[in-house]
């Protein structure tokens, strides 16, 4: 059996670099609700034949 380190946690282990994937996770997190918000509202507005 062959043990290998996980690239991920490797990674991780710099807390710089586990701020930065933080951050880049949180603005895709806030930025992914925010298209998913506008495309149900015009989804409705689509269907209702307003636009």
């Amino acid at each position: 059996m062959t043990y290998y380190e996980d690239p991920l946690e490797d990674y991780l282990k710099d807390p710089d670099r586990r701020a930065k994937l933080f951050m880049i996770f949180t603005g895709l997190m806030i930025i992914s609700t925010f298209l998913i918000a506008i495309g149900t509202i015009m989804f409705i507005l689509l269907t209702l034949n307003i636009i």
